[in-house]
Parts: C-alpha cells; sequence; structure tokens
C-alpha cells in the first residue's frame, strides 16, 4: 500500500503543480499562500487514509473464506473516514472561494438607517388614501373614490408605483404620464397603478397638480392614482422624508429628477429609484410577487 499510496502522492503532486491552484499557491505570498499549502497536505492526507483503508479490506477479504467477506466489513470506520474526507472537501473549496469584504461600522449604520427608513415608510404609506378612477359620467370625465392605500393592496391586489418630484419640476410628471400610453394594456394586466405626486420639500408639504396636468387627457388613465390629502398633510411629510433620505445618502440629484417607490400588493417596499422609473423593472417587481 505505501509503495501505491507513493505513487498516488507524486501523481497528485505532478497535477497540482500544473493546475492554475497551484499556480496561485506559487504566486501568493503570505497567508493565503500557507493555506493553499495546508490545504494540499489535509487532501493528501485524506487520500493515504482512504487507499490504506481500502488496501486494508482488500487483504482482509482476499485472504479469509468466501463466508468470511462480509465480517470484513467495517461500516462504521468507512463512514467516518467519508466524513472525514467531505469535511477536508469542503474546506478546500471554502478556501478559495473569495469572501465578500465585511461592512464598516459606517456602512452599518447606514445600511440599519436605509431599512428603518424604508419600514416607517412603508407603514406610514398604509393609512394614506389614493383618489382611483371607478368608471366616467355622461361628459366622459373619470369618476374617482377614495380608497386607502393597504386595501388596494390587501383586497383589490394592487401594485403601487409612487412617482413624486419636487416643485418646480412638474414637466417630469409629464414626461411619466406620456411613458405610460406606450404600456397602457400592461398597466392593466399586471393591476398596477401610478401615483404622481408634487412635493414641497423644506415645508413638507404635498403640492396640488397645476392645471395643465389635472386637466388634461393624460392625467385620465386608468391605472393613474392621485393622493388624497387629509389632515396634517401626511403625504407631504412621508414623501418629504424619502427626498431628506436619498440626501442623506448623498444623492442631491433627487432634487432634480425625482424619485419613485415601488410598493408590493403585501405592503413593502420593493425598490427606490431616483429619476423616473423604468416601467419593465417595474413589471418585473411586481410580476415576481
Amino acid at each position: 500500500s505505501n509503495r501505491f499510496y507513493n505513487r498516488v502522492t507524486a501523481a497528485m503532486w505532478s497535477f497540482a503543480r500544473g493546475s492554475p491552484a497551484y499556480a496561485s499557491v506559487q504566486q501568493t505570498r503570505g497567508r493565503q499562500g500557507w493555506q493553499a499549502v495546508w490545504a494540499a497536505s489535509l487532501l493528501l492526507l485524506a487520500l493515504h487514509f482512504s487507499v490504506s483503508s481500502a488496501f486494508s479490506m482488500f487483504r482482509q477479504t482476499s485472504r479469509a473464506a468466501p463466508t468470511q467477506m462480509r465480517a470484513s466489513y467495517d461500516r462504521k470506520k468507512l463512514n467516518t473516514e467519508a466524513s472525514f474526507t467531505e469535511g477536508l472537501m469542503r474546506s478546500w473549496e471554502g478556501l478559495f472561494q473569495p469572501k465578500e469584504p465585511e461592512l464598516t461600522p459606517e456602512e452599518l449604520e447606514a445600511q440599519e438607517r436605509r431599512e428603518a427608513s424604508s419600514e416607517a415608510t412603508a407603514k406610514a404609506l398604509q393609512s394614506l388614501k389614493l383618489s382611483v378612477q371607478a368608471g366616467e359620467d355622461d361628459e366622459g370625465m373619470p369618476i374617482r373614490r377614495a380608497a386607502p392605500i393597504s386595501v388596494l393592496q390587501s383586497k383589490a391586489k394592487q401594485s403601487i408605483v409612487l412617482f413624486a418630484v419636487p416643485q418646480g419640476k412638474e414637466r417630469l410628471i409629464t414626461d411619466v404620464l406620456l411613458s405610460m400610453r406606450i404600456e397602457a394594456k400592461e398597466f392593466s394586466e399586471r393591476n398596477v397603478l401610478v401615483v404622481p405626486a408634487i412635493v414641497d420639500v423644506s415645508a413638507k408639504k404635498l403640492v396640488e397638480l397645476p392645471p395643465n396636468i389635472r386637466d388634461a387627457k393624460l392625467i385620465r388613465q386608468g391605472a393613474i392614482a392621485l393622493p388624497l390629502n387629509e389632515a396634517e398633510d401626511a403625504w407631504g411629510v412621508t414623501l418629504a422624508a424619502e427626498f431628506e433620505e436619498a440626501q442623506l445618502q448623498g444623492t442631491d440629484e433627487v432634487l432634480q429628477i425625482g424619485l419613485a417607490l415601488i410598493l408590493g400588493r403585501d405592503g413593502s417596499i420593493l425598490r427606490r429609484g431616483f429619476g423616473r422609473p423604468s416601467w419593465k423593472v417595474v413589471f418585473s417587481e411586481t410580476d415576481t410577487l
């Protein structure tokens, strides 16, 4: 068995020298290089145990009578060696798998703040109401009714996209309404509502849509809902907080291009982004629910 082991060992080292892993070890100095040498040594050691065990069992069974061959089969020993080899191979694989860099304390704090902000916004939005279309009158004007966001999500199974812009950037809303016309069928089939909003960020107030948008045909699209403001301007406070969070992340551009929130039917915020929403992304996110 020792002669066979020596041959196998030589073959393994010959194969290792020609492999990328060996080249990586040769080129890497310090801790990683010693880790690779240690793993290779353990791998050869495991191979030796496996080969020795196999030859030992072969000698026992070959010398014994046919009726005694089963008695030489040591299941417990083989299972132990198999477990050892499996664990060794896992450590070998993990040695060369790159680890994700650990977050710094500042990055962890920023991540926790974003998660807390997202949860707070999602909770606040549940109690807010939207003005949704419920048909048309005799003159073709939309008939609207009030509905809480929580009811639209849980009962009507609606996904909701909020697109908010700072006061003075109303033209961005017109661009979004125009882009919706191309995908009108998709909004209906996927049960997606789009809510445009104008916010006075510094005053934390919701601003009414100007007449050129409020009275336009574009706003009459069935997939468009409007924020229904109530006491204490909850809409303004909630959306202004989103702009402030974006600025804390170093994205001052949000005051020029607006922001979008994709709300799932379960009440969660699926995605937060800056600028005009991509409808392909919106449909992809809502289709996974």
